[in-house]
């Protein structure tokens, strides 16, 4: 976080470990929820440590490939990066509401592979890990 330039940096390793069949960020599958405040910048940084390609994004809702906010993806978000590469991107945050980052890989989302982004109106960044 840079509270000076209003950026907020996300780190997503797609499949870091076997959790949910590899279909995960960073170990969990809905579990985390990043709330950054209206209008900073996103960072995202998206790592794909599985065998199978996946993709980062944030979008408005389950079972879309349209990208919330422009710029809000990884290039092409719904064929993936292969095996061992990273890419990132950077959005401002301009709408409040909530939101996913999710794989847009065909099939992902519906393995739960998303973690929920929540647009505030002010505050500071934050991860927590949601109750299931």
């Amino acid at each position: 976080m840079n509270a000076r330039t209003h950026t907020a940096t996300v780190t997503l390793i797609a499949s870091f470990d076997g959790e949910n069949n590899g279909f995960n960020f960073d170990g969990y599958s809905r579990e985390l929820m990043w709330k950054v405040p209206r209008n900073w910048k996103i960072r995202v940084i998206c790592e794909n440590r599985g065998p199978l390609r996946n993709s980062c994004a944030a979008v408005r809702g389950p079972n879309t490939a349209t990208p919330a906010f422009r710029h809000a993806s990884t290039p092409q978000p719904t064929i993936g990066m292969g095996a061992g590469q990273e890419a990132s991107f950077t959005f401002r945050a301009s709408r409040i509401g909530v939101y996913r980052f999710a794989s847009l890989v065909s099939g992902h989302e519906e393995a739960r592979q998303w973690d929920v982004l929540k647009i505030v109106r002010r505050g500071r960044p934050s991860v927590v890990r949601l109750q299931r």
